[in-house]
């Protein structure tokens, strides 16, 4: 298709093919019933007076968060998948409120000593709308090792830490301006949730692998794949945002430091993304091959059916080797960090294939993106401020 002759147009990368290369799409077979039962809890009578319910209350169905969770999380029983999509849904709600709403000037959370030491329970107590997921969080504490549990918690902290950023940077224009490309990277990691949801796959999976020598590339591996999330987010959500002058886009922080034109900025925002694929690509082979093969078997590009069959316990053969003597780790590990890489590549590509689906950002012109590329800048609604 040949570009748009007008100047109020731009070209996204084609990041898609990238990860659809790399790694194929499953999407959960309790899809519906998950969705069905995760919009209702949500949308529950009693909570249904929360800012943030109410601020997508006729849009929760055309944002199809539940598609988000299926698309990510194919290998989820029922109960487990519907606990992902409620996570990230109260997530997702909670950080458009406070980039949509008018200039808010603290964060919802109650206060609490940054220098004590709360467990993750007790942090999410003191929000209004993670509260909601203490009964089923907790039931977590037996099952998980306190290393997870202050892991869990520290990416909660940071969590709120970020959202009272993200309301002084909205605030404080200038200050955004100042904002370096790396920090505003990890700010935005952790003011998407992305670590939280990271943090749960292990657990909700049923997955234990606290092995010291892997801590370090399991972590690394994390905040890759939140970095690909998040950017690709603002790369996608760059019309909207402009559209709201919402200045919180990795786009516009690189149009501002670097001085370049918009199509200059999406590529460079592009290429952030995929050096991080680069970088995990790396990272994930050097540690499989640490731990055992892992088999090339294909995935289902609808169901999540063979996936269940091909994560079986035999995922590595008798025959089978460590290829590294400086690792001593039972096979069962072996077996959940390979599980848990593979969960990692399926949230990457769930999210990336989702974006064209929801109407977040392309509204009913996804599909149209996602063959073509083009997208047609809208009129700013302000002319003036940093606010949504």
């Amino acid at each position: 298709m040949s570009p748009p002759g007008t100047a109020g147009s731009y070209q996204l990368p084609d990041l898609l093919s990238h990860f659809q290369d790399y790694h194929e799409l499953s999407i959960n077979s309790h899809c519906y019933a998950a969705s069905l039962a995760s919009g209702k809890w949500v949308r529950d009578e009693e909570h249904s007076d929360s800012p943030s319910v109410l601020l997508a209350s006729d849009r929760l169905a055309s944002m199809k968060l539940g598609l988000l969770g299926a698309c990510s999380f194919p290998s989820c029983d029922l109960t487990q998948l519907v606990l992902m999509m409620d996570v990230w849904t109260l997530i997702i709600l909670d950080t458009q409120l406070l980039l949509r709403s008018d200039f808010p000037t603290m964060s919802r959370w109650d206060f609490v000593d940054e220098n004590s030491h709360f467990g993750y329970i007790e942090l999410l107590r003191t929000h209004p709308v993670l509260q909601r997921l203490v009964p089923r969080l907790s039931r977590l504490k037996d099952s998980t090792s306190d290393f997870w549990q202050q892991r869990f918690a520290s990416s909660i902290a940071a969590f709120r830490r970020s959202q009272q950023k993200a309301i002084d940077y909205r605030l404080e224009g200038p200050a955004l301006a100042q904002l370096g490309i790396d920090e505003y990277i990890d700010f935005r990691r952790d003011f998407s949730g992305m670590p939280i949801i990271l943090d749960l796959i292990e657990p909700v999976g049923g997955l234990k692998f606290d092995i010291p020598i892997y801590d370090e590339d399991l972590c690394t591996l994390r905040r890759l794949v939140g970095e690909i999330i998040v950017l690709s987010w603002d790369v996608f959500s760059y019309n909207i945002d402009q559209f709201t002058d919402n200045k919180l886009n990795i786009v516009s922080l690189l149009q501002s430091e670097r001085e370049v034109a918009l199509v200059h900025s999406i590529k460079d925002a592009g290429d952030l993304i995929l050096q991080r694929l680069s970088s995990f690509k790396s990272l994930e082979k050097s540690l499989l091959s640490s731990v055992g093969e892992l088999p090339q078997a294909p995935a289902s590009k609808t169901s999540a059916a063979s996936l269940k069959s091909w994560f079986s316990f035999d995922l590595f053969s008798e025959t089978q080797k460590l290829n590294n003597p400086r690792s001593s780790i039972t096979e069962f590990q072996a077996h959940d960090i390979a599980l848990y890489v593979r969960s990692l590549k399926d949230c990457m590509i769930g999210f990336l294939n989702w974006t064209y689906e929801t109407d977040m950002f392309f509204g009913t012109k996804g599909e149209s993106v996602k063959s073509f590329g083009w997208v047609f800048l809208l009129p700013p609604q302000h002319t003036s401020g940093t606010g949504a």
